[in-house]
């Protein structure tokens, strides 16, 4: 009996904890800071701008190909942490996000590559997929 009702309350917290935990993984730090851990070809717009271009060009795709791995890990990490989420690319394929990006960073070529990232998942949640298929 006492082991039941322990392993209830065991439950029950741990239930609060990860309702609260998509609040607490947006918040980063006090200053609304985190740190981005990315390796030095994908960090900024630029660089993917230079990505493009040699694909395109010099047919070239190995930096392209990092730009992509790299988006396609941080997205599904947010569809495993966003809440009510299950894929926030929604119905959009990998080169339709790809070139979502491409656009934002020829816009924007000294931004970070992790704030194109931000703004592509605001641009994206309100249509994100939020059940898997069936």
């Amino acid at each position: 009996m006492r082991l039941r009702i322990w392993m209830s309350t065991i439950s029950v917290s741990l239930t609060l904890v990860l309702w609260s935990l998509p609040a607490a993984v947006q918040a980063a730090d006090i200053n609304r800071q985190y740190g981005v851990r990315a390796y030095d070809k994908v960090e900024s717009c630029y660089a993917l701008n230079r990505a493009v271009n040699s694909a395109k060009n010099e047919d070239d795709w190995s930096a392209l190909y990092g730009f992509s791995l790299y988006t396609m890990g941080y997205l599904t990490g947010v569809s495993r942490l966003a809440h009510d989420t299950y894929d926030i690319g929604g119905r959009k394929n990998t080169k339709t996000l790809m070139v979502w990006l491409e656009q934002y960073c020829l816009d924007n070529p000294d931004e970070s590559f992790d704030s194109a990232l931000s703004h592509l998942i605001a641009e994206m949640y309100p249509q994100r997929t939020i059940q898997a298929p069936n």
